[in-house]
């Protein structure tokens, strides 16, 4: 099982790469605002709120099923669904620079309101919508940021082991 909050910050840092370049730097937490004048143009992921809805039967119906091989199987099922608010801010020499990085990024994330989320071996998906659009740019001489919330929804997906199936009593899901 991994935390939702890391798999939407690493599908965010995944979708800015694609956009801006395998060099372009994506930070989170708090770096040290020195740390975006070294390295611009730059990315900075930071958590504004989140909420969690309990699955609620869903638990109980098996999201997937891999066979792991060696007589073993991994049952995956849906715990809960999370929904966060994230700020990116993108940073510029000029605000200029900061505008148009942030609304490349807008206008990828608006083609599909879809991202994936890397190594999951479920294939899910997190949707993400622009909750507020980019803000002017703001900041001082050499170092301008562009701010934008989004929100990210996904499901956590719980893994059991197990050495058995009984496969009469799987409800899966048809698409």
């Amino acid at each position: 099982m991994i935390d939702p909050l890391v798999c939407t910050y690493e599908a965010l840092a995944t979708a800015i790469v694609k956009v801006h370049g395998n060099d372009f730097p994506v930070l989170d937490g708090d770096p040290d605002p020195t740390m975006f004048k070294k390295r611009l143009p730059a990315a900075h992921i930071v958590q504004v709120s989140g909420t969690v809805e309990k699955a609620l039967m869903r638990e109980y119906e098996p999201h997937g099923l891999i066979n792991n091989g060696d007589g073993t199987y991994t049952v995956g099922t849906e715990s809960c669904r999370f929904d966060y608010l994230i700020q990116v801010s993108f940073y510029g020499a000029k605000p200029g620079i900061a505008q148009r990085l942030s609304t490349a990024f807008m206008a990828y994330v608006e083609v599909d309101n879809e991202l994936t989320i890397p190594g999951d071996k479920w294939g899910e998906s997190m949707q993400i919508f622009l909750e507020a659009p980019p803000i002017p740019p703001r900041g001082e001489p050499d170092l301008y940021q562009c701010d934008a919330t989004y929100r990210c929804r996904g499901k956590l997906i719980t893994e059991e082991r197990v050495q058995s199936i009984d496969v009469s009593k799987l409800k899966f899901k048809i698409e």
